[in-house]
């Protein structure tokens, strides 16, 4: 409420006085928004991306219901899913603990607002006061489907799509492969600097295992030397009576 009052102020000092009164009448928003209107202050260029994604979502799809091609319709949903997924983890972990137990409802309102403009519009500004769900007919997070209505047929899949789709698995063929044998070679790092660490955690315990047993050793002797230190002084004593 703090920051809705300080973005209030400063609309109305810069003399936007409607929108100030506008923002004054917002509510208290829940968990899920405050976290995803947390995202629109540390990651403005991201949501900017998301709405970016879903209005070409949209344009994909009416070219795919006219009967275009279904690369550019899978491109741009893959790439709306993958923004949704980053900024749903920004958020989860603005939370805290518990965030992990909303994550579903911030990847809805996400997913919400990157299709509707009046719900964009509100992510772009942190203004949401409420989670939100995406509209009938769009794919959620973990899938899409084709909008229904107008009376068009689903176009029949062409060569040229099948070869798209090739192509397009072909390529996730290839980063997977590439991001496979990367992390096998930080897993290997990994492997060789833990090997590396333990040697030198032995190699320590042993060196303090040396320096203890030196050091009693050597309080041994010094206890040792001051007791015959103790009774030379006591024969001195002694004889000079």
């Amino acid at each position: 409420m703090a920051a809705r009052d300080r973005l209030a102020d400063e609309l109305k000092t810069s003399g936007r006085s409607q929108e100030a009164a506008e923002v004054k009448k917002l509510r208290r928003p829940s968990l899920v928004a405050w976290a995803v209107n947390a995202t629109s202050r540390t990651r403005p260029e991201d949501v900017a991306a998301l709405l970016e994604a879903g209005e070409a979502l949209r344009r994909a799809q009416r070219k795919a219901l006219s009967g275009g091609g279904r690369g550019e319709l899978r491109q741009a949903t893959d790439e709306r899913r993958a923004l949704i997924g980053s900024l749903a983890y920004v958020d989860v972990a603005a939370i805290g603990l518990r965030g992990t137990a909303h994550r579903d409802a911030i990847a809805a309102t996400l997913d919400a607002a990157s299709v509707d403009d009046e719900l964009g519009a509100r992510l772009r500004h942190g203004t949401l006061d409420r989670e939100a769900r995406p509209p009938a007919g769009f794919g959620a997070v973990e899938g899409f489907e084709v909008l229904t209505g107008g009376g068009h047929e689903e176009a029949a899949e062409t060569p040229a799509d099948r070869r798209e789709a090739e192509r397009d698995r072909a390529r996730e063929a290839r980063a997977a492969a590439q991001r496979a044998a990367t992390a096998e070679r930080a897993a290997e790092k990994a492997a060789r600097r833990a090997e590396e660490l333990k040697e030198r955690a032995a190699a320590a315990v042993t060196a303090a295992r040396e320096a203890e047993a030196e050091a009693k050793r050597l309080a041994d002797e010094a206890m040792t030397e001051r007791k015959r230190a103790d009774r030379a002084s006591a024969g001195d004593r002694s004889g000079r009576r």
